[in-house]
């Protein structure tokens, strides 16, 4: 079976963004959402949604979750095994999983890939993929902390989040608190959170 190419962002693109949101929900105190350690980021939007990239080099990393609207909606189920016929490294971070897992895609170095389905290219968890959905994960949580913090007048700023992301593992604390502006953060955390996306040294 021939896989197909999902259009999604390069592994390095994925991971600046993933770090970049791991540093503000971990500053603003919520780190389970975002997080990173030995070569395995994890994504978890609280509501049972889910993501998880796990690398083995730098071309070559497995993108698994779930998604409960496709778990939810039989119509959006993928075709057959999620792991049929698919390079056998594939089904390394699988083993000895109990968590229900909706998606798997694989990284070759040049794109990402998958058993053939009909499910969209976005695997839907709210995993911050580009530029905007990362902006879109950054004013949502500064908006409900703002809120909470009696600074609802706050505006996530599009400029500072954008540089953010393109930093990525290599963030500043000046970068981060161009962000959060005058909210109350831990911004020493979030910039530690943000390194921990580096590339293994076995990768």
């Amino acid at each position: 079976m021939e896989l197909a190419v999902v259009d999604l962002p390069a592994l390095d693109q994925l991971r600046d963004r993933w770090a970049a949101a791991s540093a503000v929900v971990t500053a603003l105190g919520f780190p389970d959402a975002a997080r990173a350690r030995d070569g395995h980021w994890r994504w978890d939007d609280g509501g049972g949604n889910w993501a998880e990239v796990v690398v083995s080099a730098p071309d070559r990393a497995v993108l698994l979750g779930c998604d409960r609207t496709a778990v939810d909606r039989p119509s959006r189920r993928p075709d057959g095994t999620l792991v049929a016929d698919v390079p056998g490294w594939w089904s390394e971070p699988l083993r000895g999983r109990t968590e229900e897992i909706a998606f798997v895609l694989g990284w070759d170095g040049a794109a990402w890939s998958r058993v053939p389905s009909d499910l969209p290219d976005d695997p839907g968890t709210g995993l911050p993929v580009d530029a905007e959905s990362l902006y879109g994960v950054v004013d949502s949580y500064v908006d409900g902390v703002a809120d909470d913090q009696g600074l609802g007048d706050w505006r996530t700023p599009w400029p500072a989040v954008a540089a953010l992301g393109a930093a990525g593992p290599e963030l500043t604390v000046q970068q981060l608190a161009d962000v959060l502006g005058p909210l109350e953060a831990d911004l020493p955390a979030g910039v530690v959170a943000a390194q921990r996306f580096r590339w293994p040294t076995a990768v």
